[in-house]
């Protein structure tokens, strides 16, 4: 019953974002001159649905994760290919309403209007939540210790507020995760304030090793403690306005150095998580009752969808963009059968990474991980 609950809570959260990513390509379509023939929430057959007086079909289809728009033309639910036996049979008025007939200029824009609703959800809700309601942040202070962990064996205590790690200012709790991850090996110097006066304590946090599949390990350092709760400060409109773009940029940027490490080698895909991680999220914040929490994940969520989707892949929209800029440089399309190619190579990448976040989750499940731990050995 708990797997349902979390997949449910899951799945509204996620079909909202994708409705969004959509919708900003439906609309710039439309404002273009394209007819779109189906807006899909889902994939796979449809379950119900109904027809505009634009001739949109709105439809709810029986595998309820992703969806599409497919324009008039488009021969596959990404607008990736064309429909040529479709195109041949129009007139060449209903022509000028398909996909393939508009310039390369005009196939960006559609492409590049679902990240950018992505983002733009991000920035309203952002700005909406930290004028009306506040935004969370978690100060540095220690909200729980956990048992025979090096933050108890030290010392650290619950409501201590770290002030510095290894001389480095500490100003909100993710920044001791974050230093906690840095630090390779040795021990960390912590300051911390307790009862209005300041101690020291010199913690070496702990290495958990797990085995992964393909093998190796993965080191993981822990100091046993975590954050309190979060407190909600409302902000000025101005000020809202101000959070909600540099929230943005910066969760832009985080995710820039995060795949930037990944291609360098410096991060693995067992630092990635999956539908199975974002399902255990949503479901535990639904069953906490925040929220405004919720809601949080939900912008997180827009921002990573939106980032995604602009990557120079042909499945993805930035792939779209990076085509139609190849095609307006050289001043003609691309050679079918290798676009074909292309595509397919992409695809397989793309299931690969998903299947292996989702087997990173699993994993991360402790009994799942003991047993295969055991099997490996």
């Amino acid at each position: 019953m708990a797997v349902l609950y979390y997949l449910f809570s899951f799945l509204i959260i996620i079909n909202v974002i994708v409705f969004v990513h959509e919708y900003g390509h439906y609309l710039a379509a439309k404002k273009i001159g394209v007819r779109v023939t189906t807006f899909s929430i889902g994939m796979g057959p449809e379950i119900f649905g109904l027809d505009d007086v634009h001739g949109t079909r709105w439809r709810f289809s029986m595998f309820p994760i992703g969806g599409y728009v497919m324009m008039l033309g488009d021969g596959d639910v990404a607008s990736a290919t064309e429909d040529s036996e479709l195109l041949k049979g129009l007139t060449p008025e209903e022509r000028r309403f398909s996909f393939s007939e508009k310039n390369n200029w005009e196939k960006m824009c559609i492409a590049f209007c679902g990240p950018f609703f992505n983002y733009l959800y991000a920035f309203v809700v952002l700005v909406a939540m930290s004028f009306f309601h506040g935004l969370p942040s978690y100060p540095p202070i220690i909200g729980e210790i956990q048992k025979e962990s090096p933050a108890e064996k030290y010392g650290l205590l619950p409501g201590d507020k770290i002030i510095s790690m290894d001389g480095d200012k500490i100003s909100k709790y993710r920044d001791i995760v974050i230093k906690i991850a840095e630090k390779e090996s040795g021990a960390i110097d912590f300051i911390i304030e307790r009862n209005g006066k300041r101690q020291s304590f010199s913690i070496v946090p702990e290495i958990k090793e797990t085995k992964r599949i393909i093998g190796g390990f993965k080191r993981t350092r822990l100091l046993g403690i975590r954050s309190g709760k979060p407190i909600f400060e409302k902000k000025s409109l101005l000020d809202s306005l101000e959070v909600g773009f540099s929230t943005c940029i910066s969760a832009t940027k985080e995710m820039f150095m995060m795949f930037g490490k990944l291609f360098a080698g410096q991060k693995s895909l067992d630092d990635f998580g999956g539908v199975v991680h974002m399902a255990s999220v949503a479901g535990d914040l639904s069953k906490s009752g925040n929220f405004a929490l919720l809601i949080m994940f939900t912008v997180t969520l827009s921002l990573n969808l939106g980032f995604i989707n602009l990557f120079p892949l042909p499945v993805l929209d930035g792939g779209r963009i990076l085509i139609c800029l190849l095609e307006e440089i050289i001043r003609k399309k691309l050679n079918e059968k290798l676009h074909e190619r292309i595509m397919i190579i992409c695809a397989v990448l793309l299931i690969f990474l998903m299947l292996t976040t989702t087997v990173n989750d699993i994993l991360r499940i402790e009994a799942v991980n003991k047993f295969v731990s055991g099997f490996m050995e």
